[in-house]
């Protein structure tokens, strides 16, 4: 967590589920959004840390010029060490977000301060990880417009394919960006009718209500985030499946249902490779891909007889500069033929990534014992 004093605003602070993405900040100049737009940009350039001023449409349009221009934020000396080209862009895409992050605003509770004609932020502390009510916290344009989309789509709720009805989203819980990873199941709903399924890391519980509604006879729906586990029970009540989605308390991958055993395995696994430093991080970082391997390790004993793994998986930390998508895929893979497991079938689509910003490969991958193991 940074502290800075900051005549007006004064005491305020960065907390660390931002930091994380601007890095260590020495200094911040307070700058009205009307400046030009490009003499804020060769600020950032040259190092500045900007909190923004003003008018929210001209905050919005100055960090919307900061993005088109991002190229000149860093340039490609800046990483010439790096040999490999696929790396070397990775390093500077990284940096280049890193500048972008520097663009700041204030914020104390739902309130955004020094900022007229803001959009609705009521709620807003809610969704603020280390949110106290009294505490000025300075937030990244970039990740303030996010957080903002996601209360959006909180409060209108989001339509899944499938999906009768609309799901809730809570504070805290990772917000799927669209519907094509959950459409994916849709090829697979025929091993899930009349069956015992089992969703891990159900996040809002859309993957346990796709499969009651593909006709599972008993879903069970477990995740670490308690937030999640509360958003899960509250979309299990909304669509009125209490009696056949059972959720569980909040616990580490397969704590919750130990000496159970199931017909399907459902997993949206974290995808990139990297540290979580919040609680809804823990749904996208997985470090070492230690969750994905644990996970092939134990899944085996609690699958039955005939039975299946649906697992998601992405190549993200390939175009993010994390490891590589082969280093993630080659765990993945290595993990299957430990544990007597191998990859029957799989289905790939590509997307843009929210967490990368860019396209990456999401697979379905339908994993079974191997048959040779029950010999």
């Amino acid at each position: 967590m940074q502290t800075f004093t900051l005549p007006p605003i004064d005491h305020c602070i960065i907390p660390d589920e931002f930091s994380v993405f601007t890095g260590d900040i020495n200094a911040i100049e307070v700058v009205e959004a009307q400046t030009s737009p490009r003499e804020i940009l060769t600020r950032l350039a040259a190092g500045a840390s900007i909190l923004l001023t003003g008018e929210y449409r001209y905050i919005d349009a100055v960090y919307r010029y900061c993005q088109h221009h991002e190229r000149e934020l860093v340039g490609a000396d800046t990483v010439k060490s790096v040999t490999d080209p696929f790396q070397r862009l990775a390093a500077l895409t990284r940096e280049r977000r890193r500048k972008l992050h520097h663009l700041l605003v204030a914020v104390r509770g739902d309130t955004l301060l020094q900022v007229t004609d803001a959009p609705e932020t009521r709620g807003l502390g809610a969704w603020l990880q280390e949110s106290t009510g009294d505490q000025t916290f300075l937030i990244p344009v970039r990740r303030l417009q996010r957080i903002l989309t996601d209360m959006r789509r909180a409060h209108e709720g989001l339509t899944i394919d499938g999906l009768e009805g609309k799901i809730t989203i809570r504070p805290h819980v990772y917000v799927p960006a669209d519907a094509s990873v959950p459409r994916m199941l849709f090829a697979y709903q025929h091993l899930l009718t009349g069956k015992r399924a089992l969703d891990m890391g159900t996040g809002t519980g859309v993957l346990a209500l796709l499969a009651a509604q593909f006709g599972a006879s008993h879903v069970v729906a477990t995740d670490i985030n308690p937030h999640a586990v509360d958003n899960a029970h509250e979309n299990v009540n909304r669509f009125g499946v209490g009696d056949k989605v059972i959720v569980k308390n909040a616990a580490n991958l397969f704590d919750a249902v130990q000496g159970e055993r199931f017909d399907v395995i459902l997993f949206n696994a974290p995808w990139v490779e990297g540290q979580p430093r919040t609680i809804y991080d823990r749904a996208l970082f997985d470090p070492g891909y230690r969750v994905l391997t644990q996970f092939l390790t134990d899944a085996p004993e609690h699958l039955v007889e005939g039975g299946a793994i649906l697992l998601q998986f992405s190549d993200a930390s390939a175009l993010r500069g994390r490891g590589s998508g082969e280093t993630g895929l080659s765990t993945l893979y290595r993990t299957i033929e430990a544990n007597r497991l191998r990859i029957v079938s799989q289905e790939t689509i590509t997307r843009r990534s929210r967490a990368i910003g860019s396209q990456e490969r999401v697979f379905l991958f339908e994993i079974r014992l191997n048959e040779m193991e029950r010999e």
